[in-house]
């Protein structure tokens, strides 16, 4: 009866199934969950490009409605996309005169402290002889020939959050995107 037992395979499938499933089916959630952010990033860098493309083109506005025009924008085209619970969407921008000086010039930062200190090799970009760094200008949105740093944070939930949780991965995650723009140099007037 035993050798017959040993013999007999009609339950090894079910067997091999559960051994193999979980790791097939993390497979799958995994494949899935990193499609989806890819996808999420891509979308919230568009849509970023598109707000700031939306707003350096109608300066006749106000920089109040420039801005709620631009939030609104950005929050509608990720709208298809899961917000983490109790988190927002947040945008930030940043107004220089000029590209030169929306950007620190480069520097060697020899004691990776992160930040330039005297005596550390730099690129002298503009040749004064001083290292500088991004020197902002007051404002939201700039004015006409200003340069607006626009940068959305978007506190993303994760699709298999539930599923993958207790293998210690996050139920959300944060993307964000950048574009760097020159408004207009001149305001339309109405006609």
């Amino acid at each position: 009866m035993i050798s017959a037992l040993r013999r007999d395979r009609r339950g090894v499938t079910v067997v091999e199934f559960a051994l193999i499933s979980p790791v097939m089916l993390a497979m799958i959630c995994g494949t899935l969950e990193v499609g989806h952010m890819m996808f999420a990033r891509a979308a919230l860098e568009g849509a970023v490009v598109e707000a700031a493309r939306a707003a350096t083109a109608t300066l006749e506005s106000s920089e109040d409605a420039r801005e709620t025009v631009t939030r609104a924008s950005i929050i509608n085209a990720m709208s298809g996309f899961p917000t983490a619970p109790n988190r927002t969407v947040t945008i930030t921008t940043k107004v220089f005169h000029d590209f030169s000086s929306a950007t620190p010039e480069n520097f060697t930062d020899a004691n990776r402290n992160g930040v330039y200190d005297v005596g550390e090799d730099y690129i002298d970009r503009n040749r004064n002889g001083v290292w500088d760094p991004a020197v902002q200008i007051p404002g939201k949105l700039g004015g006409p020939g200003d340069v607006v740093s626009y940068t959305a944070v978007f506190p993303k939930r994760m699709l298999f959050g539930g599923l993958t949780s207790w293998i210690g991965i996050p139920n959300e995650t944060t993307l964000t995107a950048t574009t760097v723009v020159r408004n207009e140099a001149v305001v339309r007037k109405a006609a």
